[in-house]
């Protein structure tokens, strides 16, 4: 990679500066599910398949419009009870970033570069983010949820390159894969690496076994 050009590092979010492992997110839906006074497994095919609405728009109207969709009896306080229990769960893997994540972060911003967060989540996410280490460490999040554009859609990127002040020649993209995101980093024009956590995913390009190693590939010795 030529390094020269590069100033600024875009991270994904879950399994990449953050752990969110399957059971995480069992143990979520089902909690969320059973706040809801709702079957999970009656719930599980029509939440897979309104995934898109529910992280390109605000998680509380998302319930509310399920809600209508599913035509069902749960009440307003089950949707604060829902919503209060995905903060519990999911923001509880906040509290044990990936070890070398914050040194990461911290390193890049001494050396000058500019930091991002591009995730595909639900509204919930961005206070999540924001009460976490990683807020001081990094420049711009954009949201899926706030911006209603999904990875891999090119637009996300260019909307992340453009707040960070910077075109996306210029920008290095690191993630683990999911969702094409890679792919969709690519097009736009960045240079993606892929973390490799062990799932097993194939990527062609660049790719390291640890955030530390990205320090490497940015010419950060």
């Amino acid at each position: 990679m030529q390094t020269s050009k590069i100033s600024a590092v875009i991270f994904d979010l879950w399994n990449t500066l953050v752990p969110m492992t399957n059971q995480v997110k069992q143990q979520a839906f089902k909690e969320t599910s059973r706040a809801l006074g709702f079957d999970p497994k009656v719930l599980e095919e029509p939440w897979k398949e309104t995934r898109s609405r529910r992280e390109t728009s605000n998680l509380s109207e998302y319930l509310y419009w399920l809600r209508r969709e599913l035509n069902s009896n749960w009440s307003d306080e089950n949707i604060l009870k829902a919503m209060r229990v995905r903060k519990r769960i999911h923001g509880s893997a906040f509290q044990t970033p990936y070890i070398d994540a914050g040194n990461v972060l911290k390193t890049l911003k001494v050396h000058g570069f500019r930091t991002a967060i591009v995730s595909n989540c639900s509204s919930d996410v961005r206070e999540m983010i924001s009460s976490s280490i990683l807020e001081p460490l990094i420049d711009v999040v954009v949201l899926s949820s706030d911006i209603g554009i999904m990875k891999p859609d090119v637009r996300i990127y260019i909307h992340a390159a453009s707040e960070l002040g910077v075109p996306c020649s210029q920008c290095v993209y690191v993630g683990d894969g999911n969702d094409n995101e890679l792919e969709g980093a690519a097009k736009a024009g960045m240079h993606p690496i892929l973390i490799d956590r062990g799932d097993g995913r194939r990527w062609n390009g660049t790719h390291v076994k640890t955030l530390s190693a990205v320090l490497k590939e940015v010419g950060v010795n």
